[in-house]
């Protein structure tokens, strides 16, 4: 099952046209595209962006396919707080930043305050290179609600400082989809919904994503336990960390493209 976005059932073709028209149809789609952008850009408008970010992430998969993946060496390259590594692909892509990001089988880096469900600032809509991709979705509620759990909570003043906890308080939060994706699926999330990651500590996984311009100011955490002001650095990747992911990504790839 696929949390799926709302305009992504796009044609996979333009109708037949006859060779004189060819260039005005290819003018105009190119204009087309380029507006909604645009749109992206001043409005980020979530279905457009998702519609938009598929057809970048396939064609950027099949660009990475026919290379070889230790081109990406020499990437700014880090530990998320959640465990997996963050390889910035282009942070300056025409839909927002392209990354890809490996969740390892073993030597994972963490944040030790982490919290595990938390939000966005942006819209996010990553293709599944390798593995399965497992998220649970939550809404916020009340108490008393059937389903609700309580949780302490954090901000993260995104736009100033991704790393730098501030105390919030508490929420009240329900699960209300969880998503298993793999095989070249797709999944999306929008701006501020609460999530949380499923990913075994010995499953390798892979995705390639976009995330939008920001949309909002501010992201929330929410854990069990108490959250307490702090402030973190992420920790960037050896050479002999990078080098060793993206092989064992390649191989992952080459073996299942083979079957």
């Amino acid at each position: 099952m696929t949390n799926r976005c709302f305009a992504d059932d796009l044609p996979s073709r333009t109708p037949a046209a006859q060779p004189g028209t060819l260039l005005f149809v290819g003018l105009f789609e190119v204009e087309r595209i380029g507006a909604q952008m645009q749109h992206i850009r001043e409005h980020a408008d979530y279905e457009a962006f998702c519609a938009l970010a598929r057809i970048a992430l396939e064609r950027t998969a099949d660009r990475l396919l026919a290379n070889s993946f230790t081109d990406l060496l020499s990437l700014d390259s880090r530990w998320h707080p959640n465990g997996f590594a963050v390889f910035h692909v282009d942070d300056h892509h025409d839909l927002g930043q392209l990354r890809l990001h490996v969740w390892p089988d073993t030597g994972r880096v963490r944040r030790p305050d982490d919290a595990p469900i938390h939000t966005h600032v942006w819209h996010l809509c990553s293709r599944i290179l390798v593995g399965t991709y497992s998220e649970t979705l939550y809404k916020t509620s009340g108490p008393g609600v059937s389903g609700t759990t309580e949780y302490h909570s954090a901000d993260i003043d995104y736009l100033v400082d991704k790393d730098t906890f501030t105390a919030h308080g508490k929420a009240f939060l329900r699960p209300v989809l969880t998503t298993n994706v793999s095989g070249s699926g797709f999944h999306e999330v929008p701006a501020d919904v609460p999530h949380e990651t499923h990913i075994g500590e010995r499953s390798f996984v892979a995705t390639l994503l976009l995330t939008s311009p920001p949309v909002s100011e501010r992201a929330t955490m929410y854990a069990s336990d108490e959250i307490r002001p702090s402030t973190y650095e992420r920790p960037a990747l050896s050479y002999e960390q990078k080098k060793g992911l993206l092989s064992r990504l390649e191989q992952e790839l080459r073996m299942r493209v083979s079957r």
